[in-house]
């Protein structure tokens, strides 16, 4: 059978199927013991399995050799096995915050997350699975109407159905989280809405004002000094004692040496304060670098005057210190002096400039955040196991989480394929030297999409609907490389059996006709199952109107179901085993050993005394 589609399409009846080929399920990823899982699961005739482990302890656990014990017995079966990788944040993130550091660790995790699964299928792309994130808050948004009192004009402007409630943003030098909630506020001229886009705007600026206020108190303080040591060297006290210096008495010397000590110390709290502008200035001067609009031009007549006033000053110390040594100590000292008065006055200029430049994005949200930085980590990986084991590399497919954190909404991970793809093929052509349209098909091979259909019901919590969640699923449906279906009722991760909660997952389906047509679609009931003891796949076949034989002439599982003990329907179990379980044995459960069946001890299958 095909990919998902209306099978009988009439007036009457437009229902659909999805064959049972083109579903799969999952091991328990809380054992490390999978080669048992495996088996366990391919014994109930399912073909298409998900292996691995959540943590990675217990995935390192795998031994080596039962991977390829694994691929051996998923070859004998013919079937399918794709990898789900223990839960990590590609983008750097931990509990304590972001580090560079904490990214590229997650980054060769991945790459041994890959080579573990390389093991299973060398010759072929196996799926592996990894989330988008550990669960960083994103943007909480909230259905909305355009008639709702609180929006703001610029919201009802560009209004999409929905609002911001919440969102989080994170400070790009220390990495640290910050909440950024939606407030309405009454001021003195009247009420008004405070946007986390607009807090965002206000943290940046507010920080990028207190740096400069910073420089600017240094320079107030040199001010001062400068203004308390002009007052002394004006004073008549000091000029006459100054004017008379050979011929003063003891006390007069002393006061004359006090006041020659006080601005010695003002020159020395100047230099002092000089060293603090310049570096202040310099880091300023980087942030500014780093996190400027792209599309910003208005600051850059101040950054040139700026980086020519510090050339200058640089040079100029340079043409000093070669003359040092070379003429009197006195005398080099002097000109050093007037160069340290000079660099202050140049500070002073630089700091002019470079208070005119406009707010950097020292703060960015924390979806765009973990986007650009797992971007990086997608497509090093990606390149990583293309460089090793070339097309036959896996398949890297990044899963939405809950749609509160990062990169976990339709149009979110849709961006983070495409621009990870985009940066795989720059690697690919510049390191690899491979032909961009090549290049381009590999990208699309090697990256894509894992489509969790419960985790996006999450939006119920928000008011979302049933249309709203397909559009979302529309938005990344090209992508898709892989799909999770699990149901619920859209507050809990519930994994129940399909059409036991209220996922529209048969509309999913259908909104996912772009994705890769040999895309396995995982089941993930593992709740139901620990819950009730029971296997879901009967439910799963009747709800997704799968056909009884791959020739699809019928029937189909959903017009069936009294054929089998469905959940709370039909006359139970057809030949149960105890039928069959008798003393004198009329199954395999008391056939001989050598034959296939079990052994039973010492008795006689007959008269239940000891064989002799």
């Amino acid at each position: 059978m095909g990919f998902f589609h209306n099978k009988r399409n009439s007036e009457i009846n437009n229902d659909s199927a999805l064959s049972f080929s083109r579903q799969g399920t999952t091991t328990n990823p809380q054992t490390a013991n999978q080669i048992t899982e495996l088996g366990r699961v391919l014994n109930s005739g399912i073909k298409n399995v998900e292996v691995g482990g959540i943590q990675q302890e217990i995935f390192e656990q795998i031994p080596k050799q039962h991977l390829s014990e694994m691929r051996r017995l998923a070859k004998l079966t013919g079937a399918n096995v794709s990898v789900h990788a223990p839960i990590l944040d590609p983008a750097g993130f931990t509990q304590q915050g972001w580090s560079e550091q904490e990214r590229k660790e997650s980054e060769r995790y991945m790459e041994l997350v890959l080579e573990k699964a390389h093991e299973l299928n060398p010759n072929g792309n196996i799926p592996v699975n990894f989330h988008t994130t550990i669960g960083v808050p994103g943007t909480l948004t909230e259905k909305a109407k355009i008639t709702d009192k609180d929006l703001t004009e610029e919201e009802r402007k560009n209004f999409q159905g929905e609002k911001i409630i919440l969102m989080h943003a994170v400070e790009r030098d220390t990495g640290k989280i910050i909440p950024l909630k939606r407030e309405v506020k009454e001021h003195l001229d009247g009420r008004k809405t405070w946007t986390p886009q607009e807090l965002l705007d206000n943290v940046n600026k507010t920080s990028w004002d207190q740096e400069k206020l910073q420089l600017m108190s240094y320079q107030k303080s040199k001010e001062e000094l400068r203004h308390m040591s002009d007052r002394i060297r004006l004073s008549p006290q000091y000029a006459s004692l100054a004017f008379n210096k050979k011929d003063l008495n003891e006390d007069e010397a002393r006061e004359l040496a006090k006041l020659e000590s006080q601005m010695m110390l003002h020159q020395k709290q100047i230099g002092e304060y000089d060293t603090h502008l310049n570096s202040g200035l310099n880091n300023l001067y980087n942030k500014y670098s780093k996190y400027k609009d792209p599309n910003e031009k208005e600051g850059s007549e101040y950054i040139e005057s700026a980086k020519k006033l510090a050339k200058m000053s640089r040079e100029e110390r340079d043409s000093l210190m070669k003359i040092h040594g070379k003429i009197p100590e006195k005398e080099f000292g002097k000109k050093y002096q007037e160069w340290v008065n000079n660099q202050s006055n140049v500070n002073e200029q630089i700091l002019s400039r470079l208070s005119n430049l406009p707010t950097p994005n020292t703060f960015v949200s924390s979806e765009d955040f973990a986007k650009e930085n797992s971007i990086k980590t997608v497509a090093n990986v990606a390149a990583y196991a293309y460089k090793k084991y070339g097309e036959k590399a896996p398949l890297l497919t990044m899963e939405n989480v809950f749609p509160n954190m990062v990169l976990s909404r339709g149009e979110s991970l849709k961006g983070l394929i495409e621009e990870s793809r985009k940066l795989f093929v720059k690697k690919l052509v510049e390191d690899q030297h491979v032909n961009k349209s090549k290049a381009e098909k590999i990208a699309s091979n090697l990256i894509g999409a894992t489509w969790d259909v419960g985790h996006l019901h999450h939006l119920k919590k928000q008011g979302y609907e049933d249309k709203d969640f397909i559009e979302e699923t529309k938005k990344v449906a090209p992508f898709v490389k892989h799909v999770h279906l699990t149901d619920n009722f859209g507050f809990t991760d519930a994994h129940l059996p399909l059409g036991m909660g209220d996922v529209p997952i048969k509309e999913h389906l259908k909104a996912l006709e772009k994705a890769d047509k040999n895309a396995i679609h995982v089941v993930e009931s593992g709740g139901f199952i620990n819950q009730f003891k029971a296997n879901p796949i009967p439910q799963t076949l009747e709800y997704l109107n799968s056909s009884m034989y791959t020739y699809e002439a019928g029937p189909n599982w959903s017009d069936s179901r009294d054929l089998y003990g469905s959940y709370l329907v039909g006359y139970g179990d057809i030949l149960p085993e105890k039928h069959f379980d008798t003393l004198y044995g009329g199954g395999f459960s008391r056939l001989p050993k050598e034959l296939g069946g079990q052994s039973q001890g010492n008795k006689s299958r007959f008269a239940g005394t000891p064989n002799q």
